[in-house]
């Protein structure tokens, strides 16, 4: 008896641990930071207040196994997204559809909701870091890839190129999510041809056409 009380709490702090940042996720990208509570989250989730404190000890503790989430979902997305392994071969042709599925989706208005609540937690933001970092870790190894041996990388530290790139997908996800109408195919054809400029032009295939 004693084993299946253990099991049937096991798998309830599995589910909870589970649906209560879903939850968190979906209040926060229809609702926006300000007005989300433990008593809306509890309410998407299904569950009590209560419940929020016993898996994860605070809403600090909370924001940051979302933004924790959010970020291992995010960076695997963009990397599927973007072609996976073959990302730095297709991503010319693949952008825009990705910047506008980030844009649009739930949960890249959740992340910049956390990004809001960042300024006021401290346990969020530095999860907001770590997770920044790690999403420049993955731009550096595309750039690597994209950029090779070219001469600009003598010039430019290609982390320094990555971080301008996350820097610019970033912005343009908060235009677009505050209803600034922007060309995304133009853009992620301009922005295929600068990067194989500095990459001294299409070798060997390491590049597509933008408009195919």
């Amino acid at each position: 008896m004693d084993r299946f009380v253990s099991n049937f709490t096991l798998r309830l702090d599995a589910k909870g641990r589970v649906s209560i940042p879903a939850s968190y996720r979906a209040v926060l990208a229809r609702d926006g930071f300000a007005h989300t509570s433990a008593r809306a989250i509890a309410h998407e989730a299904g569950t009590v207040n209560g419940s929020i404190f016993y898996y994860f000890g605070s809403m600090d503790d909370l924001l940051a196994a979302t933004a924790r989430t959010l970020a291992e979902r995010g960076i695997a997305r963009i990397r599927n997204g973007l072609g996976g392994d073959r990302a730095h071969v297709e991503w010319p042709s693949r952008l825009s559809a990705v910047v506008r599925a980030e844009a649009e989706g739930e949960d890249g208005r959740a992340v910049m909701e956390l990004f809001v609540g960042a300024r006021t937690s401290t346990a969020l933001a530095a999860e907001v870091r770590t997770a920044i970092d790690r999403a420049i870790d993955y731009a550096t190894i595309e750039m690597e890839a994209v950029l090779g041996a070219s001469p600009i990388t003598q010039l430019i530290p290609v982390r320094l190129i990555a971080e301008l790139a996350a820097a610019a997908f970033l912005g343009i996800e908060v235009l677009a999510q505050n209803g600034r109408e922007i060309d995304l195919d133009h853009l992620a054809t301009t922005m295929a041809a600068a990067v194989q400029l500095l990459g001294g032009g299409i070798r060997d295939g390491s590049a597509v056409d933008p408009g195919h």
